[in-house]
């Protein structure tokens, strides 16, 4: 009660719709799949995008709206880790084989399975985010890779060497963006996601046939993100080596 008599307003609690929010994403992840399925690459690319937004919204509203005492017996985290390695990894998997993006052959099985177990290991990292707001290591983000390598068109080899070096380093402690989080280059790395989403987003209205501006622009986005990624890795061991001396 108040010190007037009424009773006090219990702030309303949302974790139970935000962790069904969080988990509608494996349902458009199966829906990504069936697609895949089917074979219809452009429609799986697209339930990909969703499943992106979804998972862009749940974080920032799960941190403005969850109370700091869990109220469910359900994890937010564990539930966007299980959702993400099905979206981000699973179905780009199925993808990557179902529409030849590399060889239907036992290299290209290797590539797969070499893409599987280092983002596998990568999930399980107790290190995945810096204090700063970074990946350590490249986050499995394939849900982003498979199709932009798909729209381009590239070679299956071409596509198999990108494939293996990123699965190389979700091993290391490169450190890649989080679009949302990273502490610093925030508007540098919301634009570069922002653009890759959208690029792709057109080459999937204008594909087979890319235009070449849409094929120029698809690259933008990875170019940014790898932009990102180097001039950090630059500017922190500048800032150690300055604090060492």
């Amino acid at each position: 009660m108040s010190r007037f008599g009424r009773p006090r307003q219990v702030p309303r609690d949302f974790s139970l719709a935000l962790h069904a929010f969080t988990a509608s994403g494996v349902l458009v992840g199966m829906a990504a799949l069936v697609a895949v399925l089917d074979g219809s690459a452009r429609l799986a690319i697209i339930w990909l995008l969703v499943a992106q937004v979804i998972d862009g919204i749940d974080g920032p509203l799960a941190r403005r709206l969850l109370p700091e005492e869990a109220s469910t017996r359900f994890d937010g985290c564990v539930l966007d880790l299980v959702i993400d390695f099905v979206t981000c990894v699973l179905v780009p998997a199925a993808f990557l084989w179902q529409f030849g993006v590399v060889p239907n052959d036992r290299y290209g099985m290797l590539v797969v399975a070499m893409m599987l177990l280092s983002s596998s290991l990568w999930f399980s990292r107790t290190d995945q985010l810096s204090d700063d707001g970074w990946f350590r290591g490249f986050p499995s983000a394939w849900n982003m890779v498979i199709p932009t390598l798909w729209l381009l068109g590239g070679s299956q080899w071409s596509s198999s060497v990108v494939i293996v070096v990123l699965s190389l380093l979700t091993l290391t402690n490169i450190e890649f963006a989080h679009p949302v989080r990273a502490a610093t280059g925030r508007l540098w790395n919301l634009a570069s996601m922002t653009v890759w989403i959208w690029s792709v987003v057109a080459g999937v209205a204008t594909s087979p046939d890319l235009p070449v501006g849409v094929r120029w622009a698809v690259l933008v986005g990875p170019m940014m993100v790898a932009i990102s990624a180097v001039w950090h890795a630059v500017t922190s061991a500048t800032d150690e080596a300055y604090a060492e001396h």
